[in-house]
């Protein structure tokens, strides 16, 4: 991968990051606002980047905005919200066509920057609040989301375990807050918690293009570095502890398919090292869970198993039906022992490399997902490419897998079954 990679804190708490490909044909800006995930707040801050992305003081309407943006090729601005670790992220991302593929080569970048930066520090507002019409179109939406995510079974029952997984952290916390901390905020109390942010995120500012960016280096830094600032220090996650005791939940819902989510923690430091044993466990089509669980033995509609590795929890998620989750559970357990007993073939072994480094390599295909691998090397104080990380995960030896499972603590069970089968 012919990425140029270069990262600096120009600012307290600020640091940008340009990853430069001339292969690019866009030019891509995303500031990303970090801060500790705190459920009072995370409603509050989890409608800003909304709001931030659809107008500004210049252009005052979603219709102004959009019009602007595309006389500019088709530019984009976008808000998202999402959390990593214990920390919330609020993302304002924004794209254009790089200035060379323009038809006079116009500094089509360096205009959507000062868009961008009107958005981020000046937004419209209407008596020292955000405009009230289009917060209450907002609100609405976040209330809509937040109202969805128990319409995805799967997704609502993570979420749900995650409550347990990780009591009393704020990872426990939704990146959107809940229905209820949601309903009570008002447009006053979003803005003020807007300039709130301002003082004391970290911001992380990544550029990913084949532009020469120090031009738009500057006009960032230059408007950041004019917010008066009480930066409250680096985001960072600690490891979840495991519990002393197994917790086992079981909630009822109104659901035709039963969900379970099995969590593990470990304190193992080689990341590369848990992720392949992740792929051969249950990350692949190919995987123990898979092969086993769902396939051989049919004790469920789906297993596979995913790693945190901000928290360092490995979980399981599964549909099943109700008689057979005890079932179903026995053989998950079983297939991790099988992995610590070194019970899986070389082919597995090998596959489950490949198909990691397949994965690694694909990173290189589009601007975001570039700038995601950098941003989470960021957060964790690393800069390794998926180059660096290919190389480790080729001298991964079958006795460096079986060490990892077996640092594996079985923490959370969590069920979320239909009301009828617990009558």
């Amino acid at each position: 991968m012919s990425i140029k990679y270069h990262r600096e804190e120009v600012g307290d708490g600020i640091y940008f990051t340009s990853l430069l490909d001339e292969r690019l044909k866009t030019n891509t800006i995303i500031v990303h606002m970090l801060t500790k995930l705190e459920k009072e707040t995370a409603s509050l801050n989890a409608i800003v980047p909304a709001m931030l992305s659809d107008s500004n003081s210049t252009y005052t309407t979603f219709t102004e905005m959009n019009k602007k943006l595309s006389s500019l090729y088709g530019a984009v601005i976008k808000g998202a919200v999402s959390k990593t670790g214990d920390s919330q992220v609020m993302s304002l991302t924004s794209s254009c066509i790089a200035d060379k593929y323009a038809f006079d080569k116009e500094a089509v970048t360096e205009e959507l920057t000062d868009i961008l930066i009107d958005c981020l520090i000046s937004p419209y507002t209407v008596n020292g609040a955000f405009e009230e019409k289009l917060f209450e179109l907002k609100k609405q939406e976040l209330l809509d989301d937040i109202e969805a995510e128990i319409n995805d079974k799967r997704a609502y029952a993570i979420k749900r375990a995650s409550l347990n997984i990780f009591e009393n952290e704020p990872s426990c916390i939704s990146a959107k807050g809940e229905k209820e901390t949601a309903e009570a905020i008002t447009a006053q109390k979003a803005f003020e918690q807007y300039k709130n942010l301002l003082k004391t995120v970290q911001f992380e500012v990544v550029f990913v293009g084949s532009t020469n960016p120090d031009n738009i280096k500057c006009k960032l830094f230059k408007a950041l570095k004019s917010i008066e600032r009480q930066y409250l220090g680096d985001n960072y996650s600690v490891k979840s502890p495991v519990k002393n005791t197994v917790r086992e939940v079981t909630e009822t819902l109104d659901v035709a398919q039963s969900k379970m989510v099995i969590a593990f923690k470990t304190d193992f430091e080689g990341l590369v090292t848990m992720k392949l044993m992740n792929a051969v466990f249950g990350g692949t089509p190919f995987s123990k869970l898979f092969l086993n669980v769902r396939e051989k033995l049919s004790l469920c509609y789906y297993c596979s198993s995913g790693f945190n590795d901000r928290k360092g929890v490995l979980y399981v998620d599964s549909g099943v039906e109700h008689d057979n989750i005890e079932k179903a559970k026995k053989e998950i357990l079983n297939q991790l022992e099988a992995v610590k007993n070194g019970d899986f073939s070389d082919e597995q072994l090998d596959n489950s490399k490949l198909s990691i480094i397949n994965s690694w390599k694909s990173v290189s295909d589009n601007p975001r997902s570039i700038a995601e691998w950098y941003f989470n090397q960021s957060y964790s104080k690393t800069s390794f490419s998926p180059e660096d990380e290919i190389e480790k995960l080729k001298s991964v030896s079958r006795e460096d897998v079986i060490r990892a499972a077996k640092t594996l603590k079985l923490d959370t069970v969590y069920v979320l079954t239909g009301k009828e089968a617990t009558n």
